[in-house]
């Protein structure tokens, strides 16, 4: 019963927020919300810029409010210092980047919070080049840090799943070419809720940092957290979830008629249509038929490909594709698929989800459903069970295959989704 709860409450929470985000606007629709955000960059040499928020508002009563929220991400990011540091950089000399990613796009609504995460890369404001973070989350009421025990209803719970995971799941995997590669203490007053779903604990590099020299991020998906997860509509999790879902749901929007009445297939299908995997931030993993260098370039390799099947595979640094192959051709050159082992599908869970539950989502029986022995699980880097596969027609008029692999017990532990080459799985 509890897991059947579990996965309503999914379905809900990711239809909630996919067609509040195809109406809503910048406007708000809260007393209290009468300010927005906008975005500034200031460019240098060497294709260098800085990028900041700034929070705006007509009205003189937030005026006390702005200042605070403003001096504090000046603050915390080191803004003024980086704007200094950007008008010392020379042409053909190391560059600076320093980006901000942010929760709600500057779109704020009726959310009470903001959730921001700043990636300075490349000249540093001490020593050798090299890449930092600087997380920050404000409550918008008053101007102050969100303390990570406010995100949870159980916070003690929530850290010791937290620090149990670590040390069995996350630990074990990571490589030993790290130069830095330590998981414990956890930082937890450094996180960022992206919007999508994902609370992700971000790393000094000094503690824990990639092969490609970017400091080390872990992320939970909120389903992970749940027992402990304040999820109430009110709660910071779910405020920090009114996200826009930008031009991939307005393109989708123009093409398919009352989003409010699309059944699962076909939201689905808006995702792979742009060659992407439900579940996942929007455009985080190029899409299908990208060539595999350029993807590489955005989500730098944890280490050397592997077999899959006739083709290879990757595993990448980015935090929320822990447990997420990139998917290519022998030869390498292109991105030609996604398996996951950790995703919130739209309601059909990894770890969770019945293949019969999600085969009642999908609506239809699939294409194809085989058993997966040893041999072929290995091959394919999943578990013995049942394969279920569906077939899809993207925009470019490519055969895209959905999978659904089940162990022996039926619960789905892995999600995927490959251009169809000749009826290759």
């Amino acid at each position: 019963m509890k897991k059947q709860v579990l996965l309503i409450s999914l379905i809900a929470l990711w239809m909630a927020v996919l067609f509040a985000a195809l109406a809503e606007t910048a406007a708000p629709d809260d007393a209290s919300r009468n300010f927005y955000s906008v975005l500034h960059r200031e460019t240098g040499a060497s294709g260098s810029f800085v990028e900041y928020p700034e929070f705006i508002s007509e009205d003189p009563a937030d005026a006390a409010l702005i200042s605070a929220l403003n001096r504090r991400i000046q603050e915390t990011a080191h803004i003024p210092e980086y704007l200094q540091l950007l008008a010392t950089i020379q042409e053909g000399g190391t560059g600076l980047k320093l980006t901000c990613d942010q929760n709600d796009q500057g779109a704020l609504g009726s959310a009470h919070v903001v959730s921001l995460l700043f990636s300075a890369e490349g000249k540093m404001l001490r020593g050798r080049p090299g890449q930092v973070y600087y997380p920050l989350t404000l409550d918008l009421a008053t101007g102050d840090p969100v303390a990570f025990d406010a995100l949870f209803t159980d916070p003690e719970n929530a850290k010791i799943f937290i620090e149990s995971y670590l040390h069995t799941e996350v630990e074990p995997a990571l490589s030993t070419y790290l130069e830095n590669s330590q998981l414990f203490p956890v930082p937890y007053e450094r996180f960022f809720l992206d919007g999508y779903g994902n609370l992700i604990l971000v790393y000094e590099s000094s503690q824990l940092s990639f092969l490609s020299g970017a400091s080390g991020a872990v992320a939970f998906r909120y389903s992970e957290l749940w027992d402990a997860l304040d999820t109430s509509p009110e709660g910071i999790p779910m405020q920090a979830m009114r996200t826009m879902y930008g031009t991939l749901w307005n393109a989708a929007a123009q093409y398919i008629p009352d989003p409010e009445k699309w059944t699962y297939p076909q939201l689905l299908g808006t995702y792979l249509d742009f060659g992407q995997l439900p579940g996942f931030p929007p455009l985080l993993i190029p899409a299908l038929g990208t060539p595999m260098e350029e993807a590489l370039e955005k989500l730098h390799p944890a280490s050397d490909s592997g077999l899959y099947g006739d083709g290879a595979y990757y595993e990448v640094e980015e935090a929320v594709l822990r447990g997420t192959y990139l998917l290519t051709d022998r030869e390498e050159t292109t991105l030609t698929g996604v398996l996951t082992s950790r995703l919130d599908c739209y309601g059909i869970e990894t770890g969770k989800t019945t293949l019969e539950e999600a085969i009642a989502l999908m609506g239809a029986d699939p294409a194809a459903k085989m058993p997966m022995d040893e041999s072929a699980a290995e091959m394919y880097l999943v578990c013995p069970g049942t394969l279920a596969l569906y077939t899809f027609t993207d925009l470019q008029g490519r055969a895209i295959q959905f999978f659904l692999y089940a162990d022996e017990a039926g619960i789905v532990q892995y999600i995927g989704m490959k251009l169809d080459d000749k009826g290759a799985i």
